[in-house]
């Protein structure tokens, strides 16, 4: 079963743009981490050439430029999470980066193993079920109270859904994640939440927002938007509100992450100029 959108799409670019920005961060400082990818997906795609465009037009210096290592190749690859912060962990060459991962589907697990990663049901760093009916957001649930343990701390979580997060049919999830959120960080975690929303207006959006705020200080948290943008044949940027939440005390109260932030804000600079007709200035804004 392939995935219900394109690699690389823009909303890719955003949510990958800013793990790679905040994994180079934690690596350039020698953090040994645990970076724990609940919805694994797939691990790499080939791509057209409109997402091979974008990621090349990008500046060198960029970490997303700098994680996706084929993308000069023909035929080049878009790499997923997993495998992008295995990329920029080795680029950087410090820290100490251990990627978990895992999915529902038993092809894609089988086509994570294959590209080097380890699945959290067969990790021994957290204890979770290894039942064939895995479920990214009970598995958050049960890890949550085992992270920062041992010599790891700093642990980073990517909770990246396709499009059940907001939606009212399909379980409201946000309403049980945020708080989950908000208790992962104080267990010294960071979290990464990437969210598709069909409308910001709507009240699952707004209720969305209001949770935002009440569980999440906006001092713990960088927050950007990519919304529909015009349909060029790829699948996943035209019919949503792409969002991305970084979540992390280290953005109040590690002097450091002053740098960290200049880096986000010329990511957007970086994304909202791409060579393509529909990335207009104003595709990428930063939410207040």
């Amino acid at each position: 079963m392939g995935l219900p959108y394109d690699m690389g799409n823009a909303g890719d670019l955003l949510k990958h743009g800013v793990l790679a920005e905040f994994v180079r961060w934690r690596c350039e400082r020698g953090a040994s981490f645990r970076f724990i990818d609940l919805f694994g997906g797939e691990p790499w795609e080939r791509v057209n050439p409109e997402v091979a465009n974008r990621v090349r037009a990008l500046p060198e210096d960029v970490a997303l430029r700098m994680a996706q290592i084929e993308i000069e190749k023909d035929p080049c690859r878009y790499y997923g999470s997993g495998r992008l912060v295995k990329n920029i962990a080795k680029q950087v060459g410090e820290g100490d980066v251990c990627v978990l991962t895992d999915d529902r589907c038993k092809e894609k697990r089988t086509r994570l193993k294959e590209a080097g990663l380890t699945l959290l049901r067969e990790s021994e760093e957290f204890s979770i079920s290894d039942a064939d009916d895995y479920d990214a957001y009970k598995a958050f649930e049960k890890i949550i109270p085992q992270l920062g343990e041992n010599d790891r701390k700093n642990d980073l979580v990517l909770i990246d859904p396709f499009d059940d997060f907001l939606n009212p049919n399909k379980g409201e999830h946000y309403k049980e994640v945020i708080p989950q959120i908000k208790e992962t960080i104080e267990q010294g975690a960071a979290v990464i939440l990437f969210a598709l929303n069909k409308n910001p207006c709507e009240p699952d959006g707004r209720k969305f927002e209001a949770l935002l705020r009440k569980h999440l200080p906006r001092t713990w948290r960088w927050r950007a938007t990519m919304p529909p943008l015009r349909y060029v044949g790829l699948r996943g940027e035209s019919n949503y509100h792409a969002e991305v939440v970084l979540a992390a005390r280290a953005l109040e109260t590690d002097p450091d992450a002053v740098e960290l932030k200049k880096r986000l804000e010329k990511l957007e600079e970086h994304l909202a100029i791409l060579p393509a007709q529909l990335l207009k200035p104003q595709a990428v804004c930063k939410m207040k």
